[in-house]
This record gives C-alpha cells, sequence and structure tokens, in this order.
C-alpha cells in the first residue's frame, strides 16, 4: 500500500491567530515582536506587512522604518498552543496517525483511508474546506509519499493552496529548488559547508556520490544524500502519552554574549525543576534546542544519572548541553529545554537525618523547598543570585 502523507501549515500563523482573536487586525499590516529596545526581531509578519517589505528576521526599528503603521504584538505562545490543539481535534476525524511538529503544522497519514473518504487529494481539500469554514484560517497542503516531501511542498507553494508531488515524480519536484528546502541544510555545520562549496539547488547534489558527500558533511553526508533524492522513511507519531515537560523563552534582544545565555538557561531550569517538584517526579534526560538569529537550529541532549528534579543538578546538566550546542558566532533568538524520561515516585524520608551520608542530600532538598517557598509567596523575582 503506498503511503499518503498529508502536511497541513498554516503561514505565519502567530499572526493569523491574532487576526482571528482580533478583527480589527485584518487587512492590516501585523508583526509578532518581542517589546524592548535593542536586536529584537520580527518573529513572523501578515502578508501585508510582507508586501510592505517586512519579513521575519528583520529589526524591529528598521520596520518601523520601513512600515510606520505596521501593527507590532508581543509573542503569545499560549494562544497558539490552544489552537494547534484545536487544529487537532479536528484532523483526528479523519485519521488517528496525526503528529503536531510545531504550531499550526501537522502530518497526517492518510494512507489505507480511501475506502472511507475517497481519494486522499479530495480529501486533502475537504479538510481544507473545513479548516476554513469552521475555524477560519487558510492552510497550506503538501501531499506526497513520505513526510519530508509534503513538507517541503507546502514550503514552496506562493500561497494558501495544496501542493501534490505524484509517484515517480519526486525528482523532478525537488531538481529546481533551493538548496536550503532540505532539512539537513538548517543544521549550523552543514549549513556553512553548503555556502562554502557553492551549493545552491537540490539538483547540485545529485551528481555526488556518497563517499563524496560524507567525507565532506560527515555525518550529514547520508542525510544529504537521502533527502536529495526525496527519501524518507519516518512515520507520522501521533502525540506521546508519556510525560514531558518543556521550558522555553524567546530571547527579548537576539544575543551570544555568555553570561546572558547562561541566566536564560538558569530560569529555564528553574522553570523545569519547579514543575518536576510539583508532580514529586524525577527527569532522566534533557534536550536543549537553541535557534540561532538566522532560523538555523542546534540541538544536543544527555543522560542525568541518577534522575533529579533539583535546580542545582538541573542548571549543570543544561550548561554542559549549552556549551555543546553554541558553536556559532550567530546571535541565538531562542532556547528551549525538554525535560523526558519521567518518573512519578515519593521521595524518600530520613531515617537517620545526622548521618554524613545523608546530610548533604537533605540540606539541598530543605533548601530547594525554601526557594519554592519564597517564590511562590514573592513571585520569581523575589530570588535573583549573583555571582558565579
Amino acid at each position: 500500500m503506498e503511503r499518503e502523507i498529508l502536511h497541513l501549515k498554516v503561514p505565519s500563523f502567530p499572526v493569523a491567530v491574532e487576526q482571528l482573536r482580533d478583527g480589527s487586525l485584518q487587512g492590516r499590516p501585523v508583526a509578532i515582536c518581542t517589546s524592548g529596545p535593542g536586536r529584537a526581531l520580527l518573529q513572523a509578519v501578515s502578508p501585508e506587512a510582507h508586501r510592505q517589505g517586512l519579513h521575519k528576521g528583520m529589526l524591529r526599528q528598521e520596520a518601523l522604518r520601513t512600515c510606520p503603521d505596521v501593527r507590532l504584538l508581543p509573542p503569545n505562545p499560549e494562544l497558539c498552543m490552544r489552537m494547534t490543539r484545536l487544529l487537532f481535534g479536528l484532523l483526528a476525524a479523519y485519521t488517528p496517525l496525526v503528529e503536531p511538529s510545531h504550531p499550526g503544522s501537522l502530518f497526517l497519514d492518510l494512507s489505507g483511508t480511501r475506502r472511507l473518504f475517497g481519494p486522499a487529494r479530495d480529501l486533502a481539500w475537504k479538510v481544507r474546506k473545513e479548516i476554513r469554514g469552521r475555524v477560519g484560517l487558510e492552510p497550506r497542503l503538501g501531499l506526497a509519499g513520505n513526510k519530508l516531501l509534503s513538507r517541503i511542498a507546502t514550503r514552496v507553494i506562493p500561497e494558501s493552496s495544496l501542493c501534490d508531488v505524484f509517484p515517480g515524480g519526486e525528482r523532478h519536484f525537488l531538481e529546481p529548488l533551493d538548496v536550503t528546502v532540505l532539512p539537513a541544510v538548517r543544521t549550523p555545520s552543514c549549513n556553512e559547508r553548503v555556502h562554502e562549496l557553492n551549493i545552491e539547488k537540490v539538483s547540485h547534489l545529485l551528481p555526488i556520490d556518497l563517499p563524496a558527500l560524507q567525507l565532506a558533511f560527515g555525518r550529514q553526508g547520508l542525510a544529504l544524500y537521502r533527502q536529495a533524492r526525496g527519501l524518507d522513511i519516518s512515520p507520522v507519531r501521533p502525540p506521546s502519552r508519556s510525560p514531558r515537560i518543556t521550558a522555553e523563552e524567546t530571547l527579548p534582544e537576539e544575543s551570544n554574549e555568555d553570561v546572558f545565555l547562561l541566566a536564560v538557561t538558569l530560569g529555564l531550569t528553574e522553570e523545569a525543576g519547579r514543575r518536576l517538584r510539583q508532580m514529586k517526579a524525577t527527569t532522566g534526560r534533557m534536550e536543549l534546542e537553541v535557534q540561532y538569529a538566522d532560523t538555523v537550529l542546534a540541538q544536543r541532549a544527555c543522560r542525568i544519572e541518577p534522575p533529579c528534579h533539583l535546580d542545582a543538578s538541573l542548571f549543570q546538566h543544561a550548561f554542559r548541553l549549552l556549551e555543546r550546542a553554541v558553536q556559532r558566532r550567530v546571535r541565538i533568538r531562542r532556547i528551549t529545554i525538554h525535560c523526558t524520561q519521567i518518573t512519578v515516585q515519593p521521595l524518600q524520608a530520613m531515617l537517620f537525618p545526622d548521618d554524613v551520608l545523608f546530610s548533604l542530600a537533605w540540606k539541598e532538598e530543605a533548601l530547594q523547598h525554601a526557594l519554592d517557598e519564597i517564590r511562590a509567596r514573592f513571585g520569581r523575582k523575589a530570588i535573583v543570585r549573583r555571582g558565579g
């Protein structure tokens, strides 16, 4: 049975959601941007703002000079997540295999649904019509034999419509496209290497054999080889039911200053630790992701042995991951921490509090509890860490 994967993406999703919430924003140039001076960049722009010269990643001051009438709104991640969950509920009526990849972006595996809903292309149009009618959003749809091609299809179509990549036409679809449509090129090392070798189109990669790509790009060579040929066997994975804690912050001003990045990371680990302690749980794995100003992503992960829930231990692991992830001089826009492999277990009371083996751990637990109590009563900013 041929795989039929549909990718649904709402362009400029944060702006589209804000325009739904406030009808007065319809038809106006709107952009999402953090407040404050400095190098704050636009995170999303409406089509009207784009036609007036604004684009994602533009400096706030430059955007105001280019389009004085632009309406700048702060990010609202909670609203975006609620709308994504609404989309998920609508799409789950057609297939149980729905995977949210980012806010406003979802994959659907339509393989085997032909007898219920007809051809996948007809079902895609039906999905688009329902979302436009019931939600009011204008999605882009990409239909192909795998997730890679369907995701690229939604990136290259010029407007909210459907791009169908027919079986056997994968190579003709990919060849003329810019090489940056391939996910592997978004990694920092691969992105820089591609520019050094003057590789601009996907077609430039096709004549290069696998050993040569592996020699030039290392571990990314195999990924480039497969993606340039449209090969992808990854399944559509519904959201995991295992607990997962995510702490994320978009910086008010893009920066590559070590002290500032460490302060942000500390705040994220404190938030993750607070939520773990509320669950009376520990985490056994941490993932850290940084997004650069040029949208390139870098990710690192590590196991936590033994599993922990205290801020100090979590920050030690996050600090090492940050050092490994940040390898470029480009300013950073966003930092995200994920805590997985979460185990809920009651904390064991101490039988011998005077025992030297237990006293240090007991004091650390007591200190953490006291800090949590202060923050709960006076707010997160009640405690300020100073020094190294």
